[in-house]
């Protein structure tokens, strides 16, 4: 899929809108997308191992809402600068996507984006391990979408994941992916 197409019907999405404020903690991530030898990705962390919350976890760029952000997009930018070094200049911000109640408590605002081809990043904070992309068209095949077997608060749980060369996608980040994708599909 060609990131111009999926960029167009991203803004004929009815999820384009903004969302209303929720209590709680407020979060913001940065749903960056890319274009890979032609081909729409989305680009991706993974956690450091040593992180006392979602160590090793698949993420997108982002985190807590400060008192100094503007909005949600503002939050998404600086988190995302502040972990991987990709300057907000390089990003075209398109809109948010709902926002998503996690079962830890946080309520994630997903900021959707296309970050320019030229632009380069890196992982530039502790909390990050690597950083790297998937095409949108293997997140979009249900076939690669699995049922793993999860031990959470000793009990054993399947979870709906999408397996990448750095682990198991799952969580928050899968159901926001998931969310992106039924709005293109």
């Amino acid at each position: 899929m060609k990131l111009d197409h999926l960029i167009s019907s991203f803004r004929l999405s009815p999820f384009a809108a903004s969302n209303k404020t929720l209590q709680g903690v407020q979060s913001a991530v940065l749903v960056p997308l890319v274009e890979v030898e032609g081909s729409a990705h989305i680009l991706l962390c993974k956690r450091n191992a040593s992180l006392r919350a979602h160590p090793s976890q698949i993420c997108f760029p982002g985190g807590k809402v400060e008192q100094h952000d503007s909005s949600a997009e503002d939050t998404a930018l600086r988190e995302t600068f502040e972990e991987i070094s990709l300057a907000r200049e390089q990003v075209t911000t398109l809109g948010q996507l709902p926002t998503h109640s996690s079962l830890s408590g946080f309520h994630i605002t997903p900021v959707v984006a296309r970050v320019q081809n030229s632009a380069t990043w890196q992982q530039t904070s502790s909390e990050v391990d690597s950083v790297f992309t998937v095409s949108l068209s293997a997140l979009m095949d249900p076939n690669q979408w699995q049922s793993y077997p999860c031990q959470i608060r000793g009990n054993t749980i399947n979870i709906n994941g999408f397996m990448t060369s750095h682990g198991l996608l799952w969580g928050a980040t899968a159901s926001i992916i998931k969310k992106l994708t039924k709005s293109l599909s």
